[in-house]
């Protein structure tokens, strides 16, 4: 709880009904739960070793999706 009485941090449910709170903000939640920390209750990881897999998205009927990498995660 912040210092005005407001709360801090997230909640986050865990796919079954049950709810974790984490007093740090969404980015760094969002870095823990991707380098492999169970982060939403036991077993509820995803860590993926290789780069990530990107699309952009058409923005004409005449566009096709265009696959791209993220960079190396070095993990």
């Amino acid at each position: 709880m912040a210092a005005d009485g407001t709360l801090s941090g997230i909640l986050v449910e865990d796919g079954e009904g049950g709810w974790a709170q984490y007093e740090m903000n969404f980015a760094e939640w969002l870095y823990r739960y991707l380098s492999g920390e169970d982060m939403a209750g036991p077993n509820t990881s995803a860590f993926y070793p290789g780069p990530v897999q990107l699309r952009r998205l058409p923005m004409t009927a005449d566009e096709r999706p265009e696959p791209w990498s993220g960079p190396e995660r070095g993990m």
